[in-house]
């Protein structure tokens, strides 16, 4: 089992409580640890522009540039990227959103990752597991 720890942050309701797991991703030689929001509500993981290029993406003409909704509806456009996220030394292949653009979070979406474990959210004990 891995365990996280949910941490308060301030928002605009004020104090709050979110999952976020510290993960680290690589792309070829490149390796970043990072804490992620850990977002059961996401499809894919998302990783800001600069972080991307931080781990060596490129953007290049067989890149298809696709666009991602959330509960706002505003579009972010993205390219899909394959990484390796690193979550206390268990390693997963998992597809990313890089977006094109800098006003998003460090997402930990459900594609390639909740389907490799049963995720627990404990918010009372301010928990989150990886079983």
């Amino acid at each position: 089992m891995i365990r996280h720890r949910y941490r308060r942050e301030v928002g605009s309701l004020g104090r709050v409580l979110r999952p976020v797991a510290d993960v680290v991703l690589e792309n070829r030689q490149v390796k970043v640890e990072v804490p992620m929001y850990v977002d059961s509500g996401a499809d894919l993981s998302v990783i800001p522009f600069r972080f991307g290029k931080a781990l060596g993406f490129k953007q290049g003409g067989k890149n298809e540039i696709r666009e991602l909704k959330g509960i706002s509806g505003a579009g972010v456009p993205y390219v899909l990227k394959t990484v390796t996220l690193v979550m206390n030394g268990v390693r997963l292949k998992v597809r990313m959103a890089w977006a094109l653009v800098e006003e998003v979070p460090m997402l930990m979406g459900r594609m390639d990752v909740f389907n490799k474990f049963r995720v627990v959210f404990d918010e009372k004990r301010g928990c989150i597991d990886f079983e």
